[in-house]
């Protein structure tokens, strides 16, 4: 594909965000007195960490909004709640798109396909288990980072979810851009290493 054919592309996907997104290494300063302060302590959560599973797709000049999906991601709930009400309106509003996901069953399932030809939509055909190659992931990234930055952490899924709403919409689209430019670098990559990992 030349650059400009990537533009036209709408990469998306899901990802799965947790409310416990740190890697336990904060500084903390504090005089000797204070070890053992509620303030000074980092209290470790032992049980499962409650997370959101959350879609959304960039395109260059644009992005869709993100949707939260409840519970597990199956192909009925990919075309009611995904495919239907945010990517249909979404690629209406673009003059020329081509809409790349991964080949997650969901994604994959016979009514998803149908669901595709029957409203002409193009599709970009996508390697199995390449998911650094979609500059998603890097976004997804930028969206971790900005909720990394919120003191204090979110509390609840809901909390998390207002926040991932808003860190999703706050990535400038420049951003995004500059990781659709390096698409033709990122293919190179892959071709060089043999179809290896890419260092994206």
């Amino acid at each position: 594909m030349w650059v400009v054919e990537w533009n036209e592309v709408v990469f998306t996907d899901e990802s799965r965000i947790c409310l416990q997104q740190h890697n336990c290494r904060i500084r903390v300063w504090r005089h000797r007195r204070e070890r053992m302060l509620n303030r000074c302590v980092m209290h470790r959560h032992t049980g499962p960490t409650p997370c959101i599973m959350v879609w959304g797709g960039i395109g260059y000049h644009s992005r869709t909004p993100s949707v939260r999906i409840a519970g597990t991601l199956n192909s009925q709930c990919y075309i009611s709640e995904v495919l239907e009400p945010v990517v249909l309106p979404y690629l209406q509003g673009l003059a020329t798109a081509i809409f790349q996901k991964d080949n997650a069953r969901p994604h994959v399932a016979r009514i998803v396909q149908r669901f595709f030809v029957h409203r002409q939509i193009e599709l970009l055909p996508w390697p199995a288990r390449s998911p650094e190659l979609s500059p998603l992931e890097n976004m997804w990234s930028m969206v971790v980072q900005r909720l990394t930055q919120i003191t204090p952490p979110a509390a609840t899924p809901d909390q998390l979810w207002q926040r991932v709403e808003a860190a999703w919409s706050a990535v400038p689209q420049e951003h995004i851009q500059s990781l659709f430019e390096s698409m033709p670098r990122r293919v190179a990559a892959v071709i060089s290493n043999n179809g290896g990992y890419s260092g994206y």
